[in-house]
């Protein structure tokens, strides 16, 4: 079975230098929505946020000070352990955060793929980026 993972053109090439065993039951499908996020509406989402896990009211804290920065709060995910974290928190985290971060570490994260775990993982965050983009795409 066949699963979609949803790739930018930048990110695609990314991916097709993989090994084939890596590529392997993966559909790409390109994304092509964009969304132009600010520090003003990520602020406010940040702001409206409601996290139980004090480790991530912390990482909260962290991000509204990047707010205005993509390559930051990627790297600020990227440091993050969020094995540990709630559904509940994870979702917020993701909407408060908004497409373009995830935009900033998947390539990142393309670019340190050695085992299919990551690309599984890659795939996820490529899909809430896709669910994050139609979403506010459509508001």
């Amino acid at each position: 079975m066949d699963h979609t993972l949803y790739l930018t053109a930048d990110e695609r090439k990314l991916f097709t230098v993989l090994s084939d065993s890596l590529k392997e039951g993966w559909v790409i499908e390109e994304e092509h929505l964009t969304y132009a996020d600010n520090p003003r509406h990520r602020t406010m989402r940040m702001q409206l946020m409601h996290l139980h896990d004090p480790k991530m009211q912390e990482v909260l804290a962290q991000a509204q000070a990047k707010a205005g920065d993509d390559q930051g709060l990627a790297a600020l995910m990227l440091h993050t352990d969020l094995s540990d974290v709630s559904d509940g928190d994870l979702a917020e985290l993701f909407f408060v955060l908004g497409p373009g971060p995830l935009g900033a570490l998947i390539p990142q994260l393309l670019r340190g793929v050695s085992a299919d775990e990551h690309i599984d993982d890659i795939a996820s965050l490529a899909l809430i980026r896709h669910t994050l983009l139609v979403s506010m795409h459509r508001s």
